[in-house]
């Protein structure tokens, strides 16, 4: 959605000009919490509720249904990997969504949270409550979720500014000839389905990931990604863009993924074993950021899954390279 505000509309605050606009499919506190949390935008930045629109500034937004109600708490198991009064650092897996939607209203991580902590309903957006970044439902490893209002706001700050520190491991198709390289290459949503995004050097928004190999094999490479931008599936679009797809990704580079696992699946046939990925094989290994309370530089890590700690075992076991490139 796009609207570009008149002279006539000039003036107003944001919140109460969608509040009005939009009035009653969406609640005014619902629209103010996308605009808090920056999904909608002005001119293509993020901006605060009390913002005062300007003749000419556009507002960009992705309306989805609003929800009908309050994320409930469930008691699902969380893997801390850290916790103190400000910050909780979690091992997400494979699977599990991060906050509920169109489609998905339980067994979200919101879900879990909430259980864990209630008093998290009250941090930040009501239907996601303590959530200042996502990873996609089949991407594992660490994420930060914030337990009070001081806190999101000091992490939603540091992911703006680029001070959090990323690593994520990946298993991609084909041996990459590289050692290292950066893709510089801008994304943006894909008209034709919207559950995608593409390559738009035009329209998109700029994106870069930087990414090391770590080891190669005879059909497949392990691979570090240092994301520098966070678009939606960007490591996965960038990837799969220079021509070696994640393994497993079903979305990005599907021909040569299924490839791929044809060749798993006739390498079985053959009597040799041969392993089936159920997941694009992507993994959020490492997460630095700064402390909201202490001011310091705090690092945290996930070990490899074990779902892609065994695909890297195959690989080494029965498509071992001789020499590196």
């Amino acid at each position: 959605m796009t609207i570009e505000v008149g002279e006539g509309e000039a003036g107003s605050r944001i919140d109460r000009f969608l509040g009005h606009r939009f009035y009653p499919a969406y609640s005014r506190s619902f629209l103010t919490g996308l605009i808090a949390s920056g999904e909608i935008r002005v001119n293509g930045r993020p901006v605060r509720p009390a913002y005062r629109l300007g003749p000419g500034d556009t507002i960009e937004a992705h309306l989805a249904p609003q929800t009908e109600s309050s994320p409930e708490p469930e008691p699902i198991d969380l893997r801390i990997v850290h916790e103190d009064d400000h910050v909780l650092v979690i091992d997400k897996p494979a699977g599990m969504v991060v906050h509920p939607g169109p489609g998905t209203k339980s067994g979200t991580l919101v879900n879990a949270l909430l259980h864990h902590d209630p008093a998290i309903a009250k941090v930040g957006v009501v239907f996601r409550p303590g959530i200042v970044h996502r990873l996609d439902a089949n991407t594992t490893g660490v994420m930060v979720v914030a337990k009070t209002n001081h806190a999101r706001q000091h992490l939603v700050e540091q992911f703006k500014a680029k001070r959090v520190k990323k690593e994520y491991r990946a298993v991609v198709v084909g041996t990459m000839p590289f050692d290292s390289d950066y893709i510089d290459l801008a994304i943006g949503k894909d008209p034709r389905k919207p559950d995608r995004m593409r390559i738009d050097p035009k329209e998109g928004k700029p994106s870069s990931t930087f990414y090391e190999v770590v080891e190669r094999f005879a059909t497949a490479t392990h691979v570090k990604a240092m994301p520098h931008t966070g678009r939606t599936h960007q490591i996965r679009v960038h990837l799969a863009q220079i021509g070696y797809p994640i393994v497993g990704d079903p979305v990005y580079g599907r021909q040569a993924v299924a490839a791929w696992q044809a060749a798993e699946d006739r390498t079985r046939d053959e009597g040799a074993p041969a392993i089936e990925v159920r997941r694009h094989a992507l993994h959020a290994h490492r997460l630095s950021l700064i402390h909201p309370a202490r001011e310091e530089r705090m690092t945290f890590e996930s070990p490899l899954p074990d779902d892609m700690a065994a695909l890297l075992e195959h690989l080494g076991t029965h498509h071992p390279i001789e020499e590196d490139r």
